[in-house]
């Protein structure tokens, strides 16, 4: 025990461990610097497989894609469903293609009266709804619907829609599961059928093709409401299911269904309102900066429907007009009648 509280030995013992340690940390120091010159080496004549490792995960995690399904009702072929995919695009683009959108048209995934339980359930993941289609889902939103209170067809009624969001909360509240990203207001919806209608009493007794507070009207009016979808209007006539739709003239022509309906009464009685909704998890998964590039587009998606409902409208009265259906305008007086 004296022997090791000597001092000679006691510098001996620290001497030892300071050369221990000196050794250690000269060995980590060389095993870092051969690393170093592995790696530069390696980069010259091929990275190595662990190189190649980290590299791979690294860019994976900055460029993460998000691959989505988005499901709706409407030819492919239409004005309005192309707007829809340049939208999708423009996404892909702005978000350096980390969100890839693949589109399902013609309810091919989704019909249009289950199109927002399909995006909200995760069956899709972006969806174009209509508040016409599903109106008993929706009641301060319904506001666009409103007959007596006509919102601009273009940009400007999105923009009075989501005013009335930011005033009023409790109607994004009617969103439930989903996250609006593009709200556009539909065009004029007219009546298209087989016989003359002018007036009201033209109406009574014809099964009609219609949804949402419109649906009241025409009962009031004598007509017979029927829910049918889109897809499902032209064999609709041709069966003799309904007389006629009440709709805007370009999804009527989107549809092919100008064909079998020889009139069209076309005046604005409302428009509704449509929104490209996107499931809430799936949006709450996407990266900050991602959702922010989705949302700075809405103006151009916006504008972009806007521009294909109005094109559209225009197109279908000129095809109406080009295999001799008429186009039946009425007066004030006969207007006052609705």
């Amino acid at each position: 025990m004296k022997n090791l509280r000597s001092p000679k030995l006691m510098f001996c013992i620290l001497a030892m461990i300071a050369l221990v340690l000196s050794t250690m940390m000269a060995a980590c120091t060389t095993s870092e610097t051969v690393t170093v010159t592995e790696t530069a080496t390696e980069t010259a004549t091929g990275p190595s497989t662990q190189t190649k490792t980290e590299s791979k995960t690294t860019t994976e995690t900055e460029t993460q894609v998000f691959e989505l399904k988005f499901s709706h009702h409407l030819s492919p072929l239409g004005l309005v469903a192309q707007a829809l995919e340049e939208w999708a695009n423009k996404v892909e683009e702005n978000t350096n293609g980390q969100v890839k959108i693949t589109i399902y048209p013609s309810g091919s995934l989704a019909k249009d009266v289950d199109a927002y339980d399909s995006t909200s359930g995760g069956v899709c993941d972006i969806t174009y709804v209509n508040n016409v289609t599903e109106n008993s889902r929706w009641s301060l939103n319904n506001i666009t619907n409103v007959l007596s209170l006509p919102f601009p067809c273009d940009e400007r009624g999105a923009e009075v829609w989501m005013q009335l969001w930011e005033e009023y909360p409790s109607m994004l509240d009617e969103f439930q599961g989903v996250k609006p990203l593009v709200p556009s207001v539909g065009s004029p919806t007219s009546i298209h059928t087989t016989d003359l209608v002018r007036v009201p009493d033209d109406i009574k007794g014809l099964k009609i093709a219609v949804r949402g507070p419109k649906t009241v009207m025409l009962q009031s009016a004598g007509a017979s409401p029927v829910s049918l979808g889109a897809g499902e209007w032209y064999m609709g006539v041709e069966k003799g299911v309904i007389d006629g739709t009440f709709a805007p003239t370009g999804v009527v022509v989107d549809r092919g269904v100008h064909e079998v309906l020889n009139y069209h009464l076309c005046f604005n009685l409302g428009q509704g309102g449509s929104v490209i909704i996107i499931n809430s998890e799936v949006w709450d998964r996407l990266p900050p900066d991602v959702q922010q590039e989705i949302e700075a587009l809405q103006p151009l998606g916006t504008e972009l429907l806007a521009k294909a409902k109005q094109a559209e409208e225009d197109v279908g009265l000129d095809k109406c007009k080009a295999i001799g259906n008429e186009i039946v305008t009425i007066s004030k007086e006969e207007l006052k009648l609705w």
